[in-house]
């Protein structure tokens, strides 16, 4: 009876260390998903940051060529502008001359 007693009780022990041994394995594969779920996020969130940087640099780039442009139109329209009253001063000389 004692054998019998001892075997349960030792049976019991090994069930609860198993019990035991299974609860910290489930807790370990929760922080083993949660912290892969974590490198996930990091991941992603530098890919967004580098995404965002390069949308940031193209725009930047983007912005400066415009500028160029701009500037370029504006020096082109001064030019044209010059030529116009010139061109109307001469004009205004022409028809000053042909009136004398």
């Amino acid at each position: 009876m004692k054998q019998q007693e001892d075997a349960v009780r030792r049976s019991l022990e090994k069930q609860r260390e198993l019990e035991d041994v299974e609860r910290e394995f489930r807790q370990l594969k929760q922080q083993q998903e949660n912290l892969l779920a974590q490198i996930g996020n990091a991941w992603r969130g530098n890919h967004s940051e580098n995404k965002l940087g390069a949308i940031a640099l193209d725009l930047t780039q983007e912005q400066r060529m415009t500028q160029k442009k701009l500037y370029n139109l504006d020096d082109q329209l001064q030019a044209e502008s010059k030529q116009a009253k010139a061109d109307v001063e001469r004009a205004k000389e022409a028809k000053a001359d042909a009136t004398h």
